[in-house]
């Protein structure tokens, strides 16, 4: 595993695209994936998902940008953005849920109002 420095100043780690874990990731910051990864991520800042990469698990984060594919269950406090290479399979409970053009989602989206209201609805995009 790799770290540099963002834009922010917070280090970011990145799991380059030969490494392969299976386990589950807790990372105080940002953290953006080139491998494989079979196991929950929780995270208290943001993660980036590279296209060819793979994540197995459920996601807590502030927000994240999928490029790649993930099966499992997100939970963003912020943003989640499905890029037009990213693919999910599995719910979505964030803030702001943007999906772009030739993203392949299949799940549902509980798109958080505020702290203690939600709204559900069943998308799928294939």
């Amino acid at each position: 595993m790799f770290q540099s420095k963002n834009s922010s100043g917070m280090l970011t780690s990145i799991i380059s695209k030969d490494v392969e874990i299976n386990g589950d990731i807790n990372i105080s910051g940002d953290i953006l994936i080139y491998g494989k990864i079979s196991g929950n991520i929780q995270s208290t800042g943001i993660i980036n998902t590279a296209q060819g990469s793979s994540v197995d698990g459920d996601i807590k984060a502030k927000k994240i940008f999928i490029s790649g594919s993930i099966n499992g269950n997100l939970d963003i406090m912020n943003k989640a953005i499905i890029e037009s290479t990213g693919q999910l399979s599995g719910n979505i409970k964030a803030a702001i849920i943007t999906i772009e053009e030739g993203a392949h989602f299949d799940g549902m989206c509980n798109m958080l109002k505020s702290s203690n209201e939600s709204t559900v609805k069943k998308i799928t995009a294939l």
